[in-house]
């Protein structure tokens, strides 16, 4: 379905995000305080049905895929525009054994951060359990104050980021058709500097992992049974 999108009144959002601000802080904490460590498998599929709930209550059509690994939360959510993006989310952690942590970091709790002051500490606030569930905080908002999104929406939400994504290909070629039909791809995922400053990346660096072997022996530059290299020559 498309059609006609108005300009989004971000005004109205702001002013509803502001009213309502304990709830919205309220969200943020429930799936921090729900473990989803890939590495130990700790509570990660406990983590997806929680996922999975926040979309069908937000009226996203809503599924859990299977893969041989951890399973992918997928939705798509049609506002009439004529534009389809792909939100991608990921719904795993890492472990919280490393030294330093001031608070429990699977409580979920507010704790004083100078300069910024209240901020909510904890595994997954940042990376990213907490800037997912706040886009969909800002999707809530949007819908309550009457007022339609600007983009139909296409929900990737995988649960072995951590693990080096290493089952999403499975996801992807079951889907790869409507997933190509999209016009872009968002991860929210956001920093905020020390002015307050909110920084939006457009765009991630990818991580490719290679064994490179060189012998030089066949053209005289590099004879490898010797102690010198060939270049010397």
């Amino acid at each position: 379905m498309s059609g006609e999108i108005m300009p989004l009144d971000r005004g109205k959002v702001f002013a509803h995000i502001d009213k309502n601000l304990p709830q919205h802080i309220a969200k943020l904490q429930e799936p921090i305080r729900q473990p989803s460590i890939s590495l130990e498998n700790k509570g990660v599929r406990e983590c997806a049905n929680l996922i999975l709930s926040y979309l069908t209550s937000l009226g996203v059509k809503a599924s859990l895929e299977e893969t041989s690994g951890n399973p992918v939360v997928y939705g798509s959510y049609d506002a009439g525009a004529d534009k389809t993006i792909v939100v991608y989310m990921m719904y795993d952690t890492m472990p919280v054994d490393e030294p330093g942590w001031r608070v429990d970091p699977l409580a979920g709790m507010l704790t004083d951060v100078p300069p910024f002051g209240r901020c909510l500490v904890a595994r997954g606030s940042f990376n990213t359990k907490g800037e997912l569930r706040g886009f969909l905080n800002a999707c809530e908002s949007i819908k309550a104050t009457r007022q339609k999104l600007p983009v139909n929406l296409l929900f990737v939400v995988e649960g072995e980021e951590e693990l080096g994504s290493r089952h999403l290909p499975e996801f992807i070629s079951r889907h790869e058709k409507d997933l190509q039909a999209a016009k872009a791809v968002f991860f929210p995922f956001c920093s905020q500097d020390r002015t307050g400053k909110v920084v939006m990346y457009l765009g991630v660096k990818g991580i490719v992992y290679f064994e490179l072997e060189l012998d030089g022996a066949t053209w005289g530059k590099g004879p490898k049974e010797f102690g010198i290299h060939g270049s010397n020559k």
